[in-house]
């Protein structure tokens, strides 16, 4: 998209008004792109890419300009656009070709995708507001008839809209009770804004020439003059106002408008690099290598894919920053996108000690103000590299010069709700709009990935040793069928209701002697487990039932901190009982463990050991997670027991033991890429030992020594388990060799659900070419209800992408009647991660 007239447009007929095509965001139904004309004063700066305010119907809301253009004086007048947002396009070329890309490969529409892109709070909608100028008199309150007196007393105690007032009249009634207010004059009309933040950059203020003193009005009309005259003629920050005079953005507005002060937009600081403050680390042969390998796509500025594949603690964080450095010096950005914000602060915390305030984080846990803050700075020019989770994709960074995706393999780059797009495709597409390299960086790459390498998409770079030469750290598998066979007939399941001697969990005599040798020396211990709460879930052993979630198909999981039970889907959650709720019998017992079990049996086993745990339902807590990161760096903690959150990119030196639980939960699920979870995740658990000077060891329990993600684990050979892999993927006819995705139907009713999903099925296996295209269901999703809706799935396995999505796309039309007439939503899923 270009945002000025194309030539034949400029050598057509003489062109009277330009029009411009605007996606309007949270429009109605059916209503997203619409045109509109281009005032005369707004011609000259109008660009693609800027947000606008459009009228629309009663109201006026805000849109994006994605096509400019030449109006010929032919069909009905158009609307004018009513106003600019800020004085440059909040996104540019490359990004509003990315999100081109995006509606049309996830099959969305243009509305939907801008909608998915710009923040909710960033929207800015007037209303038109109805308030009482004056409480009726007693005669005439007394003529009024029910609903008059209804929409009297409902505008006597707030403005409201037209929409709200529809829901005390109806129709006619409401719009003659309207009118009688109205003869009476008691009705004043009024225009309301939702949202924040109209400028995107920093602004500043100042007096017009020969703007007289006589027609300030009001204190604090007055002493908003007062600040800016006291400038000596030099303009004055807007925010500087705003935070000394309250209320003071109305008055600015009002001094606008009649002519006595004018708002400027600052112009971009001038930030220059200190060679000294950003020289980097010496780097070793295979780092050297990598940045030479990179470093020339920059310069030139040319789109190329680079998959960095590199052992755990292998120095990638190191060539990222000296990538980066070459970038700003090249007077571009940079954008890094992490899986996880809250858990990359090492990460961010190396970048803003190498560039300072150029540096600028952007992640939807922001309060508005922040997350609005990093995205001014970004369109202001002063921040040079943006980092952030999978949303930072769409921050309004222009002009870059590099993308880095850490971690790439990561499930947390997928967007499970709304658009399912991932991030870390999107920034492949975006390094391509950008004309820029894009480096993915992993110790154990995603298949796919690696599948590009092969194929020639992506270029590989290897980092096959540690910094310094330092060893990998030893990893001993222990089989905890023969641990615990001689003892499995004498174990007995304690009740929840007695915690004081938690039962054991399974710790190898393995484990157990090397917490205690690895206490005695001094070092620290990690121990990892994925499930959080104390007991899996409560079982009556008197009639068998277990507690389940009344809302969706799984069972709470107990815990004992605050003795409750809870879902981990849904959120619900209530006191543990001390009956079975079924036959009201004592026979309660806790089956299973998680993280808090796990540390009360380390307790006993370790009682001068200080140990601490972190999971979502502690990192969750203000402030709680980089208290216990801090400590562990500090050496207050000699145990840390987790959740996967521990496994992701911490670099502690004093951790010399790591030990994973039970290593194959994630094998059982029903997921084709359980085996790849696995492994992955117990390489990244191995790698947070050994990263100092001292040596590390990993031991990993497991029921299933023998299965082959487990032995490439212990042997931490990502090559071997990567060709077995994509052996098994090849003959099963998954990813990479073939696309997929996944149709999910979810309704509250089940009936209606599962008809759904027979004509969704249906529907695909008419279009499907049985040489290039299968289709597997319909079949009710592993977890069948989650929050009271019924859920069941159809998966489309294709050689080709286009057949596949002109099937989807056939489905969807075929279906939406019935679906919607059932309250039944469709949703589909193109390369599917979230198998559940």
């Amino acid at each position: 998209m270009k945002a000025t007239l194309t030539d034949s447009i400029a050598a057509a007929a003489p062109v009277t008004e330009m029009q411009a095509e605007v996606i309007v965001l949270a429009g109605p139904p059916g209503v997203e792109q619409l045109t509109y004309s281009v005032p005369p004063e707004l011609a000259g700066t109008l660009l693609c890419g800027h947000r606008v305010i459009v009228p629309l119907r009663s109201r006026k809301v805000t849109g994006v300009v994605v096509k400019l253009g030449g109006d010929r004086g032919q069909g009905a007048a158009l609307k004018p656009i009513v106003e600019i947002l800020e004085p440059q396009p909040i996104l540019d070329g490359a990004h509003l070709q990315l999100i081109e890309f995006l509606a049309s490969y996830y099959m969305t529409t243009l509305g939907e995708a801008y909608g998915a892109v710009i923040p909710g709070a960033f929207r800015i909608e007037t209303r038109r507001l109805f308030r009482l100028v004056r409480k009726p008199d007693p005669l005439a309150l007394a003529a009024f008839g029910p609903a008059e007196k209804a929409v009297a007393g409902a505008l006597a105690a707030r403005p409201h809209t037209m929409r709200q007032l529809a829901r005390i009249a109806k129709g006619p009634a409401l719009r003659s009770a309207l009118g009688v207010l109205d003869s009476h004059g008691l009705l004043e009309r009024t225009e309301g804004a939702r949202g924040r933040h109209r400028e995107a950059i920093p602004m500043l203020a100042r007096l017009r020439e020969n703007s007289g003193a006589a027609k300030v009005r009001g204190h604090r009309q007055r002493a908003i003059i007062e600040m800016i005259s006291g400038a000596a003629g030099v303009a004055t920050s807007v925010a500087q106002i705003e935070a000394t005079i309250p209320n003071a953005r109305a008055v600015l507005r009002a001094l606008q408008s009649r002519g006595i002060m004018e708002l400027i937009a600052a112009p971009p600081r001038t930030v220059s690099l200190d060679s000294a403050a950003v020289a980097g680390l010496e780097l070793n042969e295979e780092q050297a290598a990598a940045i030479r390998a990179i470093g020339p796509a920059i310069e030139r500025g040319a789109f190329e894919p680079f998959l960095l594949w590199g052992v755990t603690a292998s120095g990638k964080t190191e060539i990222y920053l000296q990538l980066a450095a070459q970038c700003i010096a090249a007077d571009r950005r940079v954008l890094l996108l992490v899986p996880e914000i809250a858990l990359a602060d090492q990460l961010v915390g190396s970048f803003r000690a190498r560039f300072g305030e150029l540096v600028a984080i952007a992640h939807s846990g922001q309060r508005v103000a922040e997350r609005w803050a990093s995205w001014r700075a970004a369109l202001g020019g002063q921040a040079r590299v943006m980092i952030g989770p999978r949303s930072a994709i769409f921050a309004p960074i222009s002009g870059l010069g590099l993308i880095v995706v850490d971690e790439e393999h990561d499930p947390s780059y997928k967007q499970d709700d709304g658009i399912r797009y991932n991030a870390r495709d999107l920034a492949v597409a975006l390094a391509r709009f950008s004309r820029c390299p894009v480096v993915l960086g992993s110790a154990t790459p995603s298949a796919e990935s690696f599948a590009n390498t092969r194929s020639g998409r992506y270029r590989m770079i290897q980092l096959p040793r540690r910094i310094a030469d330092r060893a990998l750290a030893a990893v001993e598998v222990v089989d905890l069928r023969a641990e615990f066979r001689p003892t499995q007939a004498n174990a007995s399941a304690r009740s929840a209701k007695t915690p004081d001697a938690p039962p054991p969990v399974p710790l190898s005599a393995a484990l157990q002697a090397a917490l205690r040798e690895n206490l005695a020396a001094g070092g620290q211990s990690m121990i990892f487990i994925n499930r959080r709460g104390y007991h899996s879930f409560l079982q009556c052993h008197l009639c068998g039932s277990v507690i389940s979630c009344r809302n969706c198909s799984v069972s709470m999981t107990f815990h004992m901190r605050d003795r409750s039970i809870r879902c981990h889907y849904c959120g619900e959650r209530s006191s543990a009982p001390d009956v079975c709720p079924e036959c009201r019998g004592l026979g309660l017992e806790g089956q299973g463990f998680g993280t808090e079990r796990l540390v009360a049996s380390l307790q006993t086993l370790l009682p001068s050991a200080r140990i601490e745990r972190m999971d979502s339902d502690i990192s969750g807590r203000g402030g709680a997670r980089n208290a216990i990161l801090q400590a562990l760096a500090r050496g207050e903690i000699d145990v840390l027991v987790g959740t996967q959150m521990i496994t992701k990119g911490f670099d502690f030196p004093g951790v010399t033991l790591v030990a994973a639980v039970q290593a194959d939960l994630a094998l059982n699920m029903p997921d084709f890429r359980s085996a790849e979870r696995t492994f992955q995740l117990l390489t990244q658990v191995a790698g947070r030992a050994g990263r100092g000077e001292r040596p590390g060891r990993v031991i990993i329990q497991t029921w299933a020594p023998n299965h082959y993600s487990i032995r490439a684990a212990r042997d931490q050979d990502y090559a071997r388990f990567i060709r077995r892999e994509l052996e098994l993927r090849r003959e099963l006819g998954y990813p990479p060799y073939m696309r997929l995705a996944m149709v999910r139907i979810e309704g509250g009713d089940a009936r209606k659900v599962e008809a759904i999903a027979g004509d969704v099925a249906a529907s695909l296996a008419r279009a499907a070419d049985l040489a290039s295209m299968r289709v597997l269901g319909p079949a009710p999703a592993p977890i069948e209800r989650i929050r009271n809706r019924f859920r069941w799935q159809v998966i489309v396995k294709a050689r080709a992408l286009p057949a596949m999505r002109t099937a989807l796309a056939a489905m969807r039309t075929a279906v939406a009647a019935r679906a919607q007439a059932g309250a039944v939503h469709v949703m589909i899923d193109i390369d599917p991660v979230n198998m559940m």
